[in-house]
């Protein structure tokens, strides 16, 4: 219900301040449709090659048998489609703590590193800006697509790895003047961020530019462009930021386990209000500047981050009656959400209605059944089940790799433990996704298992942008929390490995 609140506020507010679509714009828009089925089903040829118009509703229902088919198929694709990027996230991870984040658990005994080891985490952290970077410009291919990126908006790259080795030149001096210090919050970092956020409008100015010029007729000012594009950025490094100094702090700081498990529990209603905000100009603010099928691009990062903090929160309690209970909890809720769909449209319906009838007259409730809306609901459901399932496997990759990199101890002991939690994980997820995109499929017509069959490599790369970029800023806030794991439940009897040996011998 709190989303709901929310849209509607933000109706009222876009309603007076921002720019509104014409309407002849958002009809005729060819990409609307993206030749978007109206249903997920199709009772013969003729109809699924046939493109209909806006509300055309089939007059055959499909079947629970073939909708459960379908719902089957589609989840067991995307669950399998995880796997290449797991291979990406734990190659990362494994990079991070062989460069970047070198002797870890050394340094946090308040050891000495030597030159060479910070030497080499320097080229690590060096080799992630970059990748950071460069994800903000890999982004610009999801929205626009491959053609029209290398035709208008490449230079975005050059600027991206040109603010990222300025960052990486930074933090060189630092170390030839050794500027050193260990603690979560580093006055030294405010540069690197403040340059991030530059090159987030660096380059939204660039694209923006190009937009003005290639695409004169567009209706929308130069400022909606610019919110539309840098907005949904800026949030999620906020948002990013916001975990990685703020709540990942407060829960290592935690003693009692019930306030962690309430914490880790609250954690994804921490994202709800930027959330709320980029599907808001995603679904009425950005068609005539980006195709409905991309529009979750501008959606879909806010949520990987809270999804991947939880997920290592989940894995970071011992118990695994814990572990499955966070586990239920997600997926229930989530079904719980898909189940109510209809009940809050009706009820938030009637509510506006009534305050347009008393006080708010340019208050509007915003249609849930749209061609759009279902299209943006296929994708954005498509990358949560990718985030759920990658994050859940790499959260015990971040176990495994942290302790064996860290700590001289018999691999396959800390290999088990996590490989159950990950066979119980995924079958949870599998379960609650089946029913969770069967009632999507069969009663409110998301056409989940077609968007997936035809635009799933659209979908991968999108979920390894994020996946890359996460890893790469989140790794070292998230291995304080698996510190004062080991600090704190009597792991402390592992011998660390020594770091003052010849890097060949490491692990």
């Amino acid at each position: 219900m709190l989303e709901e609140l929310i849209a509607c506020f933000l109706s009222l507010f876009s309603a007076l301040t921002l720019d509104a679509p014409r309407i002849s714009r958002e009809l005729n828009n060819h990409a609307w449709e993206d030749k978007i089925l109206h249903r997920e089903h199709h009772v013969s040829f003729e109809e699924e090659t046939e493109y209909v118009q806006v509300g055309y509703e089939l007059r055959k229902k499909p079947t629970y048998t073939r909708s459960l088919l379908r719902s089957l198929k589609a989840n067991v694709a995307i669950t399998l489609a995880v796997l290449p990027l797991v291979l990406i996230g734990m190659a990362l991870i494994y990079f991070d703590l062989r460069t970047a984040d070198l002797c870890s658990e050394w340094e946090a005994k308040n050891y000495t590193l030597s030159f060479d080891v910070r030497r080499i985490r320097l080229i690590g952290i060096g080799v992630e800006e970059m990748i950071l970077y460069l994800s903000f410009s890999l982004n610009f291919i999801v929205l626009f697509g491959w053609n029209e990126f290398k035709r208008h908006y490449s230079s975005t790259i050059l600027v991206g790895q040109l603010v990222g080795l300025f960052t990486t030149l930074y933090l060189s001096f630092l170390l030839l003047f050794g500027i050193h210090d260990t603690g979560p919050i580093k006055s030294y970092d405010v540069p690197a961020l403040l340059t991030f956020a530059v090159a987030i409008l660096w380059e939204s100015a660039i694209v923006v530019r190009k937009i003005r010029r290639n695409h004169p007729d567009v209706f929308y000012s130069v400022r909606h462009i610019v919110t539309v594009l840098a907005v949904p950025l800026l949030s999620s490094f906020a948002m990013a930021m916001f975990y990685r100094y703020a709540v990942v702090t407060w829960f290592s700081s935690l003693d009692n386990v019930l306030y962690r498990f309430i914490l880790a529990i609250l954690t994804p209603t921490l994202a709800l209000v930027p959330t709320a905000i980029c599907r808001h100009m995603a679904l009425w603010r950005s068609s005539e500047i980006i195709e409905p099928g991309r529009s979750f691009a501008l959606v879909y990062f806010i949520r990987a981050a809270f999804i991947t903090l939880y997920r290592v929160m989940q894995a970071d309690f011992g118990n695994i009656w814990l572990f499955v209970g966070l586990s239920l909890l997600s997926g229930f809720s989530s079904l719980l959400k898909t189940t109510t769909v209809g009940i809050r449209e009706k009820v938030w319906a009637r509510v506006i209605g009534f305050l347009n009838r008393t006080c708010c007259t340019r208050l509007h409730h915003l249609p849930g059944n749209t061609p759009h809306h279902r299209r943006f609901k296929a994708d954005t459901e498509i990358q949560n089940i990718l985030f759920e399932n990658n994050s859940l496997i790499l959260s015990q990759s971040y176990i495994v790799l942290y302790t064996i990199t860290n700590f001289q101890l018999s691999d396959w002991s800390v290999v088990k433990s996590s490989l159950i939690r990950i066979a119980v994980g995924l079958m949870i997820e599998l379960v609650f996704n089946f029913l969770s995109t069967f009632v999507r499929i069969h009663w409110h017509n998301i056409p989940i298992a077609r968007v997936w069959s035809k635009y799933w490599k659209r979908h991968v790369f999108a979920n390894g942008i994020v996946v890359a970029a996460l890893v790469c800023y989140f790794t070292k806030p998230l291995l304080t929390v698996f510190q004062d794991r080991f600090h704190h439940s009597g792991a402390g009897n592992y011998t660390i490995r020594n770091c003052t040996l010849p890097y060949e011998s490491w692990r």
